[in-house]
């Protein structure tokens, strides 16, 4: 997630710069189309170029409309697990022993740390793997998925108890139910009061309904029906527009002078300007359908998390804290 005040205008020109390239090839063969003997006077009516533009203003703002939605259901996701984290932490330093409550609070951190690696792994229908999503990264920030693995950090929280839950097709469910069956356990031996057993139950069905919200969103794409319909119109639309706009600056020779001798020239940059605008639109939706992927513009799961076991581990009384996860040139991970 991207936290500074701006984008910086360089960065998101080279990270858009194909569909600029895109349109000054287009808007050249539309000049030489328009010129050459054989094809002189080719053109599209202004008219079609007009009503194909506001139908993909539409198409856009709609998939970009939805594309916020589902970024703002996985923030919210993660937000309610915070929240939720706390109130674990609470109620296990208070009504458990010193090493029941650091065993449940060391679970539920391995539990998020499986969750995190499991949104983390890739999708065939995410575009991280898009060459300017792959040039950003690796020039902007890093996510911390890439420079470890679960299997290390379940054995840093876990101890023998990660060799278990790594056997699991499903580590994060099996971590939420060997917490479920610890819970009764300490019911059974009366290690818990009756009103603060019901409390941690609901706070392990909330944890499993936001996993489940997660998985969701994560497993199921924006309608991939809607996504490439978007898609295609920008790029016909983006195609024919250096077509419909040669002739508009091809009767400005008639004024005469420099201007005159330069005017159809002049199609090159605005088309390059109108295409990008629109295809950069249709770039950044893209790029957001997908919150978990780890592009510039995700949810920071990697810093929420870190976040969330240095305060709970804090509540322990521990004094070896890991370091927050800091902005990266102003990204979040």
């Amino acid at each position: 997630m991207y936290v500074g005040r701006s984008y910086r205008l360089l960065d998101f020109a080279l990270w858009s710069r194909r569909s600029v390239i895109y349109m000054v090839v287009v808007s050249g063969l539309a000049i030489a189309a328009y010129r050459l003997p054989a094809t002189a006077g080719f053109s599209v009516p202004w008219s079609v170029v007009l009503v194909l533009g506001t139908t993909v203003s539409l198409v856009a703002g709609f998939k970009n409309s939805q594309v916020f939605t589902r970024a703002n259901e996985a923030l919210q996701a993660f937000s309610q697990i915070t929240a939720g984290s706390r109130m674990l932490s609470g109620f296990c330093r208070d009504f458990t022993d010193a090493a029941n409550a650091r065993r449940l609070i060391y679970r539920h951190l391995a539990w998020l740390t499986a969750l995190r690696f499991s949104l983390r792994r890739p999708m065939p229908w995410e575009s991280l793997a898009k060459a300017a999503n792959i040039e950003f990264r690796r020039r902007r920030y890093h996510i911390e998925e890439d420079k470890t693995s679960l299997a290390e950090e379940l054995r840093r929280l876990l101890g023998e108890e990660a060799e278990n839950v790594l056997k699991s097709p499903q580590p994060a469910i099996e971590l939420l139910d060997r917490q479920l069956a610890e819970v009764n356990g300490l019911l059974k031996s009366s290690a818990v009061p009756t009103q603060v057993y019901s409390e941690l139950i609901k706070l392990i069905r909330d944890f499993q309904d936001q996993q489940a919200r997660c998985d969701r969103i994560k497993n199921n794409p924006y309608p991939r029906q809607y996504a490439i319909v978007s898609s295609m119109f920008m790029i016909i639309f983006c195609t024919l527009l250096p077509f419909g706009v040669v002739p508009v600056f091809a009767d400005m020779a008639k004024l005469g002078g420099v201007l005159g001798w330069i005017s159809i020239w002049l199609t090159i940059p605005f088309s390059a300007l109108l295409g990008w605008v629109y295809m950069s639109l249709d770039l950044v939706g893209e790029s957001s359908a997908n919150p978990f992927e780890g592009n510039a513009n995700d949810v920071p799961i990697s810093q929420i998390c870190r976040d969330i076991e240095i305060e709970l581990r804090r509540g322990l009384g521990e004094a070896a804290l890991p370091a927050p996860l800091a902005p990266v040139n102003d990204i979040a991970t």
